[in-house]
This record gives structure tokens, C-alpha cells and sequence, in this order.
């Protein structure tokens, strides 16, 4: 009786063991950056019916921290709340090709609108001079991506200048 305990003993600890292993194998797999292949939709859950948040727009890079069916928890690097997306839209950064950064970019240029009052910085970053503010809720014109900051150019004259991707939605006209 005493050597069928130690052996189930054993067998529970070592399935216990491997589901752990394997468990954290399969987040790894999913978790990590990645970078949006299209406009996509953040929901406020896993699923389509689920509101959406705001949109994404293409090429940005996102953080994964989990995984709910084809669904992709992504987690706001700058404290918003978090979402989910249909992974089909997203690729690990590990595999994405990076356009180079002083490219124009069809799929990045066109119409976006202001998610909050921001600052249009001079360069690409928070370490450039800021040129303006930019109010809530305004159309911009959009035209190349520089890593995380969008080029902006004003169609009216206005100066040109840098804002965060993550400052804005991109709009249909």
C-alpha cells in the first residue's frame, strides 16, 4: 500500500510539474511585442461582440500578455486600459518587417483625429521641442511613420511637427 501511494504521489507531481511547464511554454509563445497588420478595432473584450474601444492603426507595436481563443489581450504601455484584438491582425515582432523610418508609408498616411489635447513636437520624441498644441478631438493629416511618432502636415499652412501613434485614431473620410 505504502509503495502505490509514493508512485501516485510521483505521477500527480511530475503532471502537476509538466501542466506548469507546459502552461507557461504556451503564454510564452503568446505573450511578447508585436506589431498591428491592419486597422484593427481594440474591444473591450474577447470577441466581436464586445464594444470597441478605439481603433489601432497599422504598423504600431503592441504588447501581448494573454490569449482568449483567436483573441489577443494587448495591455496600453502607457497605463490606459487593456484590450483585445483578433490576433489575424497581428504579427511577433520577431518576424515583422519594419519599413525603414524615413519612407513614406501608404498604409500609416491619411486622416487621423486627436484621442486628447497633445503636444506636436518638432522632432520624433519628448526630448524635441514642442511647436504646438493640438486639442482633442481635431482631424490631422498624417504622412510617415518614424518608430512610434507619426509625421503631421498641416494642409492649411500650419506647422508640421510629431505626435505619439498612440494620440490617435485613424478616421474614413
Amino acid at each position: 500500500m505504502q509503495l502505490q501511494t509514493s508512485n501516485r504521489f510521483r505521477i500527480l507531481s511530475f503532471a502537476s510539474v509538466a501542466m506548469i511547464f507546459f502552461t507557461s511554454a504556451v503564454c510564452a509563445q503568446v505573450t511578447g511585442s508585436y506589431t498591428t497588420t491592419a486597422d484593427v478595432p481594440l474591444r473591450s473584450g474577447p470577441g466581436s461582440n464586445h464594444p470597441a474601444i478605439t481603433t489601432l492603426p497599422k504598423g504600431i507595436k503592441i504588447t501581448v500578455v494573454g490569449k482568449e481563443g483567436y483573441w489577443l489581450k494587448v495591455e496600453s504601455k502607457h497605463g490606459g486600459k487593456p484590450g483585445y484584438i483578433d490576433e489575424q491582425f497581428a504579427t511577433r515582432d520577431a518576424v515583422a518587417r519594419v519599413a525603414p523610418a524615413n519612407s513614406k508609408s501608404p498604409s500609416v498616411a491619411g486622416s487621423y483625429r486627436t484621442l486628447r489635447e497633445i503636444e506636436l513636437r518638432q522632432g520624433p520624441g519628448n526630448k524635441y521641442p514642442t511647436v504646438a498644441r493640438l486639442p482633442a478631438d481635431i482631424k490631422v493629416n498624417v504622412v510617415r511613420a518614424d518608430g512610434d511618432w507619426l509625421r503631421v502636415e498641416s494642409k492649411k499652412g500650419g506647422k508640421p511637427g510629431y505626435v505619439e501613434k498612440r494620440d490617435l485614431e485613424r478616421t474614413r473620410e
